[in-house]
């Protein structure tokens, strides 16, 4: 078991003081990609500041918190290959019963997981959205941390990528020490 560092960008909304009393928050979007849930940014605050910049206008909060990552507690659609496969596979199991189309999203599949066939039985996902941070805005060049591997060849490194930890239940993976910590005026230990 690891102990991981996580970072949950939230809109400001002029209550610091709530967001470090009531905090972490739960999305709440219809359209979340890892299902019903409290998102993260795995280990690169880099991409809490995008978040932030991209989906709140420039105007947010960055909270930063701890878990105990462990892949039987983690359903790891990044690292770990046995997670993929089992994924992949209820995938064909749904296409067998024509329940696959072209708008078929990730958090379909994940949720007929959970409580169709049962099988995701962990207390988080963890997925890399590939492409989320687009290379092609330059307003977003500060957030690409890519390197080719072969000059004038496509294919590249992505060394902080876009890695979303969803978190089931509000404190599941041992979420401890959450604390508001940008802007840095509302960041206790930046003020000491």
């Amino acid at each position: 078991m690891a102990r991981k560092l996580l970072y949950q960008t939230l809109k400001d909304k002029g209550n610091p003081d709530i967001v470090k009393r009531d905090g972490p928050y739960s999305c709440n979007w219809e359209n979340s990609w890892l299902g019903e849930g409290y998102y993260y940014w795995d280990t690169f605050i880099e991409n809490a500041h995008w978040w932030g910049v991209n989906r709140h206008n420039d105007k947010y909060f960055i909270c930063e918190a701890y878990c105990d990552y462990d892949t039987d507690k983690c359903f790891d659609l990044v690292g770990t290959t046995e997670h993929l496969l089992q994924f992949s596979g209820v995938i064909d199991l749904m296409k067998s019963k024509g329940l696959v189309n072209n708008k078929t999203t990730v958090s379909r599949i994940l949720n007929y997981m959970k409580h169709t066939v049962k099988v995701l039985k962990h207390e988080s996902v963890r997925a890399y959205g590939i492409h989320s941070i687009s290379r092609s805005k330059p307003e977003y060049e500060e957030f690409n941390f890519k390197l080719v591997f072969e000059i004038g060849k496509p294919q590249y490194l992505d060394y902080k990528p876009a890695i979303q930890i969803c978190i089931f239940k509000k404190f599941g993976l041992n979420l401890r020490d959450y604390n508001l910590i940008f802007p840095y005026e509302y960041n206790d230990e930046y003020l000491a």
